[in-house]
């Protein structure tokens, strides 16, 4: 199985125009014009998406992988644990062993 790191980054945010502000005003990061349901922003190669929560929080990367299912099987064997998962093109979120949140999506 090949995993490539994404350069694709969501986080969880309690206070979206906050967070806006910060990542736009403190670090320069530039926003991206989005119809979606968060706000994306750029840095050099990175994209960072932001999303509002009262519930989650915190990071989700995400990897590129060859085939949907047969990383999931793969992920699970190894103690991953299924967050959320809604097929190709969709989220498909994984926790690994160690806690860190991967979101992962077919190439």
């Amino acid at each position: 199985m090949t995993y490539e790191m994404s350069p694709n980054i969501a986080i969880y945010v309690d206070n979206m125009d906050k967070a806006r502000a910060f990542y736009i005003q403190t670090l320069g990061f530039e926003e991206v014009p989005s119809v979606e349901r968060w706000v994306e922003l750029r840095s050099g190669p990175n994209c960072l998406f932001l999303m509002e929560s009262s519930s989650e929080t915190g990071a989700v990367h995400e990897l590129f992988v060859d085939d949907l299912e047969a990383t999931r099987t793969e992920l699970l064997a190894q103690g991953c644990e299924i967050v959320r998962w809604e097929g190709k093109d969709r989220d498909c979120y994984i926790k690994d062993p160690f806690g860190v949140l991967f979101n992962i999506w077919e190439k």
